[in-house]
């Protein structure tokens, strides 16, 4: 389980928070707006209506003990730019910062944001995917419940084939794809994508490329 911080709770930030929280990690919710703040009451963690941009406020309520902290103000980007230096100045690991505009996505970068965001591009639920389940290096949205995504072999796969492993039964997941290097090669080198033998054992530096419900790849990490 994390701990996330959501600062911004519109249309992106809430369900944002919601989709965290209902996956059993812990949330705390902030927005200026105490309207806000109530429907999102028994939705997180905690909800609590302050100004992001106080630092003190935001250690009252334990923000710099969180792993990880979504800035998802609106269109104010003086107050994202500012909670994202606040953020950072009380030692969150990880900040992640919404961004309205390609040139505000290069500053946030510059002061500190560690990833960027633009709800536009990205829907509330691909990122709630991605934060919940970071061993996904890549994720394609196919639709609102379908992605592909990409996973180095996880430990209690390794050794045993695809037949052994029936994931289609475990998991209802679909092995597409393995993106591998020979033993020689050096990880600059672009890896091969081969066509799954379902009677090779998997290897540790395997890449698998899986397919399936987002529910049902989220079960991958949780065993």
């Amino acid at each position: 389980m994390h701990r996330f911080a959501v600062i911004g709770l519109g249309r992106f930030g809430s369900r944002l928070a919601a989709n965290l929280a209902a996956s059993g990690h812990e949330v705390i919710g902030i927005d200026r707006d105490p309207a806000l703040i109530e429907d999102m009451r028994d939705r997180v963690t905690l909800a609590i209506a302050l100004d992001a941009t106080d630092e003190q406020a935001l250690l009252s309520q334990g923000v710099d003990k969180v792993d990880i902290a979504i800035v998802g103000i609106g269109n104010n980007f003086e107050a994202i730019a500012l909670t994202t230096v606040v953020l950072k100045q009380l030692g969150v690991p990880r900040v992640i910062s919404r961004a309205v505009t390609p040139t505000s996505a290069k500053i946030l970068a510059k002061i500190g944001a560690d990833e960027v965001v633009n709800p536009e591009d990205e829907s509330a639920d691909r990122w709630a995917n991605r934060l919940i389940t970071p061993q996904f290096r890549n994720h394609l949205e196919l639709d609102a419940q379908h992605s592909i995504v990409e996973i180095q072999t996880p430990e209690a796969w390794r050794g045993h084939n695809l037949i052994e492993l029936n994931l289609r039964a475990e998991y209802n997941v679909h092995v597409v794809a393995i993106k591998r290097r020979k033993p020689e090669q050096s990880e600059l080198t672009p890896p091969s994508v081969m066509i799954p033998d379902p009677t090779s054992g998997l290897r540790e530096e395997d890449i698998l490329v899986i397919m399936g419900a987002d529910k049902d790849l989220a079960k991958i990490v949780k065993k």
